[in-house]
């Protein structure tokens, strides 16, 4: 059965001897109840079941299918683009459905429900709005029953132009997202209704296909350096060169502290093209990108406890675990902080702490800047366990420890003018 509510993970069907279909578990039975009505079963081989709606409100299937991996459906675009076919063609993924409508094979419109392509979003993202203006729109759009664009305008936050624009990104991001998809299903009707085109474009299906191939080419080649839009470019201190002037106003925000995302929204670009231009600025040797920094206690100790596990783990496997836990319990009595911050949380035998206990001990100690008093006071601790380890381990096996826990500690480590970088093991 053809399912335009969800993927093939939707549930599963029983064709009894008399010919019956019956659902079998809840999805399915979900799935089959929003189908109510006669359907026209189509010829098909053995392993599959297709069917399309009787009577007047079908549309005839032109193509139908499933992805298995990204980039799939660009040899279905590309194939509507070349013959100049007009229609509807419908991606369906769990958590996502999209559509491209084109006409004369070309892409007039698209439609969404992936939270990130929505108008609202993109229009953040772009940075045409800001996150409080966006709410203030979406409040009052569902007050007054109108589209979103239309009470951006009325809100003066953006301009009718600007707002078309921004609709036309709308629908190339749309596209993207479609033939990126890495697992779903697909249809292709040979016709659309008209009352869902919102705004009518005329973009290049041929021109959108060779850019969703270079971005998912370009990506994959970017994730090296910029695993994600979460990460932070942080200028290279050495560095005195200028940056290129297509990338002076990407690097002017290159801050240490916002995230690819953030500057995509402060310069109006979306994540590749900030991706490839942090990229470019990594291999000059510009800027540094540097994991997101943890927020929260629980992701503070988590970090932290990774780091110290690894510390004892190599002291234990060298025999002198007994000497590393010895000299970490003297150095917690003597500062006097770490009585009350460990208070009912551990350290436990492998030196991790319990972050539940944690944070409700900062919470009373810690004052109005929690995080970063927790996360400098971890540091230090571990600071002390990698130099009390050193002492107990073969000079190689120090030389690796140091490095592992570099690289575990590596996203606590502060932006300039906080706690010191000498801190962190391995930073010197």
């Amino acid at each position: 059965m053809g399912d335009d509510q969800g993927s093939d993970r939707r549930g599963d069907l029983r064709v009894d001897s008399t010919g019956t279909i019956h659902p079998v578990g809840r999805d399915a039975s979900q799935a089959l109840r929003a189908k109510v009505g006669e359907w026209s079963l189509l010829r098909a081989p053995p392993e599959v079941v297709l069917a399309v709606r009787s009577g007047q409100s079908g549309r005839p299937l032109r193509l139908a299918g499933e992805v298995r991996t990204p980039g799939a459906l660009c040899d279905v675009v590309a194939l509507v683009a070349q013959a100049g076919w007009g229609g509807e063609l419908v991606v369906l993924q769990e958590e996502a459905s999209r559509s491209i409508f084109f006409e004369s094979g070309q892409v007039v419109s698209a439609t969404t429900t992936a939270p990130t392509e929505r108008l609202g979003e993109i229009l953040w993202r772009f940075g045409a709005v800001t996150r409080d203006q966006l709410d203030e729109v979406v409040r009052t759009a569902e007050r007054s029953g109108k589209r979103v664009g239309e009470t951006a305008i009325e809100l003066e936050f953006v301009g009718p132009d600007e707002l078309f624009r921004m609709m036309a990104r709308q629908v190339e991001e749309v596209f993207y997202g479609a033939v990126h998809v890495a697992e779903a299903m697909f249809y292709l009707f040979d016709r659309f209704d008209e009352a869902r085109i919102v705004r009518r474009y005329h973009l290049s299906t041929g021109q959108l296909l060779m850019e969703a191939a270079r971005r998912m080419d370009e990506l994959r080649f970017f994730r090296e350096k910029v695993p994600s839009d979460a990460w932070i470019p942080v200028p290279a201190p050495t560095s005195v060169r200028k940056a290129p002037p297509e990338l002076a106003e990407l690097f002017a925000q290159c801050d240490g502290r916002r995230s690819v995302a953030e500057i995509g929204r402060r310069i109006g670009q979306l994540e590749f093209e900030v991706t490839r231009g942090v990229f470019q600025l990594a291999a000059a040797g510009l800027v540094v990108v540097t994991a997101p920094r943890p927020e929260g206690a629980a992701a503070i100790v988590e970090t932290y406890n990774r780091a110290v596990v690894e510390i004892h783990r190599a002291c234990d496997e060298a025999g002198s675990g007994r000497e590393l836990r010895s000299g970490l319990e003297q150095f917690a009595m003597s500062t006097g902080v770490y009585v009350p911050l460990f208070s009912g949380a551990g350290p436990g035998e492998d030196g991790s702490l319990r972050a539940e206990r944690i944070a409700q001990n900062v919470a009373a100690i810690g004052g109005d800047e929690g995080d970063a008093w927790l996360t400098q006071q971890l540091l230090e601790h571990a600071g002390f366990a990698l130099f009390q380890a050193g002492s107990l381990l073969p000079r190689e096996a120090e030389a690796a420890l140091n490095a592992r826990v570099a690289e575990i500690l590596r996203p606590l480590k502060p932006s300039e003018g906080a706690t010191p970088a000498s801190l962190i093991p391995g930073s010197g």
